[in-house]
């Protein structure tokens, strides 16, 4: 399916992967510099990215309960 490579093309890129059980969000981008990318999760979803050297996460919709961020810039 189309969607399905275009939403794994935008996970790849801005490496953000999320457990739930743990409350971890890590972000690990391939690309430098700042950028905003669209993630989702079972229970929400929203943007995540790196605004000023800094990594966000900015729920949109429902709840992402996330304890922790990890940021590995590129």
């Amino acid at each position: 399916c189309i969607l399905t490579a275009s939403y794994a093309l935008l996970s790849g890129l801005s490496g953000a992967s999320y457990e739930p059980a743990t409350g971890v969000l890590t972000l690990a981008p391939k690309v430098s510099g700042d950028f905003a990318a669209f993630f989702s999760t079972a229970t929400g979803f929203g943007l995540v990215g790196v605004r000023a050297g800094q990594p966000f996460c900015d729920v949109r919709f429902g709840a992402i309960d996330v304890k922790r961020m990890e940021y590995h810039p590129a």
